[in-house]
């Protein structure tokens, strides 16, 4: 344990996912790190299932978020509602390891860092399918994503609740890609970002429908995205276009190479064939969004307008 340990406030959104949110609060009632220095809050956003009868049976700030369905508007419900100088955002559907919090804590005190992204480590069914491995393979890429790309994600996120108060909340009206978009916004503005491996959650790699309808989700937020870094419409066209087209064999043997077993590179073409499918589904999201004028209500935060 840290010298200084800090007070955090674990916020979860939560919608219809009652077998998932019992095993992260399961993982959360077990943590290493003192009782009365954290809090844990869990934001339901509309779930008509018995989600909400599960979450009552443990000791947490329960929240609801109705208006606006996205997980980002349930995060920012939670952090406005929020008391530690800590924000720690996991999604309902990962279940931390005993140590999690303390180890992403004193990540944060040790490296003097804003933001810590931790490890996220799949899971598989009985029989690993195709595509799971291709979700752990092509999601699994944390510490990358937070050293090379500058960016981070959500679903296992430390961040410094001064951070928020600098940088605003998430954009609210999308249900994927803010999280990516938000990071980028408070690294840019010199907050500092680490990965720590030992601050790990466990998350269920997903089969094909769910990666698929995930992928679409995705895709709509992209041409936001591109047209808040300033690319033409020509551009996203030309995205779009080239949206329809598989991957290069290459681009997915590299990733492979980075990321797979002997025995998964032996299975490339098929990987190579759900990545495309992947691919194909966040592209129809794309020309949804672009012609469809979404773009035009996605919300930035103030201070980079």
């Amino acid at each position: 344990m840290a010298a200084n340990p800090l007070k955090v406030s674990v916020v979860i959104p939560v919608l219809n996912s009652p077998e998932n949110i019992k095993r992260c609060l399961d993982g959360l009632m077990r943590q290493t790190y003192p009782e009365d220095l954290f809090e844990i809050i869990v934001v339901d956003n509309g779930s008509t299932d018995n989600t909400p009868e599960i979450v009552r049976q443990y000791p947490v700030k329960f929240l609801f978020e109705k208006e606006i369905r996205s997980p980002y508007a349930a995060r920012n419900r939670g952090i406005k509602e929020s008391k530690g100088e800590i924000i720690a955002l996991i999604d309902a559907g990962c279940t931390p390891i005993t140590a999690w919090l303390e180890s992403g804590i004193n990540t944060m005190i040790t490296e003097n860092a804003d933001l810590v992204g931790g490890k996220v480590t799949f899971t598989f069914g009985e029989k690993k399918t195709i595509s799971e491995i291709f979700d752990s393979i092509s999601n699994a890429q944390i510490k990358q994503s937070i050293e090379d790309r500058g960016v981070a994600k959500g679903g296992n996120l430390f961040v410094r609740k001064t951070v928020f108060e600098k940088v605003g909340l998430f954009p609210e009206n999308v249900r994927s890609g803010a999280d990516v978009l938000w990071t980028g916004c408070a690294i840019r503005a010199g907050f500092k970002p680490v990965y720590s491996p030992n601050a790990e959650v466990f998350y269920s790699a997903r089969g094909f429908c769910p990666l698929i309808k995930k992928s679409y989700r995705v895709g709509k937020g992209h041409t936001a995205i591109w047209k808040r870094e300033g690319k033409t419409s020509f551009y996203i066209l030309k995205r779009l276009i080239r949206g329809f087209f598989p991957h290069r064999f290459s681009f997915i043997k590299r990733i492979l190479e980075e990321s797979g077993t002997e025995k998964i590179r032996e299975r490339w073409f098929r990987i190579w064939f759900v990545a495309w499918a992947c691919e194909f589904a966040s592209n129809l999201g794309r020309i949804y969004s672009f012609f469809a004028g979404l773009d035009r209500d996605y919300e930035f935060p103030e201070w980079e307008k």
